[in-house]
């Protein structure tokens, strides 16, 4: 009786790996997509804030230069 409830523990374990490595296999493809889509849109939004600012730096600068205030 106990040989058989470790053998049925052992076939569910390996039932269990073999099911996860399947959706890995499955899901990586896509996970890997999304992955690097959100990073390359993060590093994009990254780069325009940086802009923006270097402009607001630029601008603010330029506008406390003019003589009239404006």
């Amino acid at each position: 009786m106990r040989a058989a409830a470790s053998l049925l523990r052992l076939w569910l374990l390996g039932t269990l790996l073999i099911v996860a490595g399947v959706l890995i296999w499955a899901f990586a493809p896509v996970l890997i997509f999304v992955a690097l889509l959100a990073g390359g849109l993060g590093i994009l939004s990254l780069a325009m804030v940086a802009l923006a600012r270097g402009l607001e730096r630029g601008l603010g600068k330029a506008r406390r230069r003019r003589p009239d205030g404006g």
